[in-house]
């Protein structure tokens, strides 16, 4: 892999981050990522049930990727879960492939680093800072009304107004 292919995802990120809601799908669709929407069950991490929300996977010799994203969630949660995978397509994609997936990845020692890295950057897709001080510039201090904005739910909003040093 050389430079310009590894910035390549993150430039394609920017150009879709300019106005709220992100377009995950059209986005998703410009990386050439698989998108598929089902019901996922639930796997056993550590000896307990867990529900699963989406997960990336590389499918083939060449490079394409397809993320499963759990149609049971609710559509903001969907959402999220779609940009957290996109997240690690952009950041961690080199670590994926040969049968291993996210949740591999989530299991290894190294997963708790990565699920946080992957969250933020979720986070920034979905939320941008600039467009996120903007609206608070401009006397928009609602977190339902930010978080309707942004297609995120309020936790979310919350969370991240709090990251941009913005009392919620």
């Amino acid at each position: 892999m050389n430079a310009l292919y590894d910035e390549l995802p993150i430039e394609t990120v920017g150009r879709f981050i300019r106005s709220a809601p992100v377009d995950l799908d059209a986005l998703a669709s410009a990386l050439n990522l698989q998108v598929v929407y089902r019901p996922l069950q639930q796997v056993m991490i550590s000896g307990s049930p867990e529900s699963v929300a989406g997960k990336i996977e590389k499918i083939d010799s060449r490079g394409q990727f397809r993320i499963t994203i759990n149609s049971s969630d609710s559509q903001r949660r969907q959402r999220f879960t779609l940009a957290h995978e996109i997240a690690h397509y952009v950041l961690h994609r080199g670590m994926i492939g040969d049968g291993v997936t996210d949740h591999g990845l989530y299991r290894s020692r190294l997963g708790n680093q990565i699920e946080t890295q992957a969250n933020r950057y979720a986070a920034d897709m979905l939320m941008p800072a600039a467009l996120v001080k903007a609206e608070w510039k401009n006397g928009n201090r609602s977190i339902n009304v930010l978080a309707r904005k942004f297609n995120v739910s309020e936790d979310a909003m919350r969370i991240r107004l709090g990251q941009l040093g913005f009392g919620a």
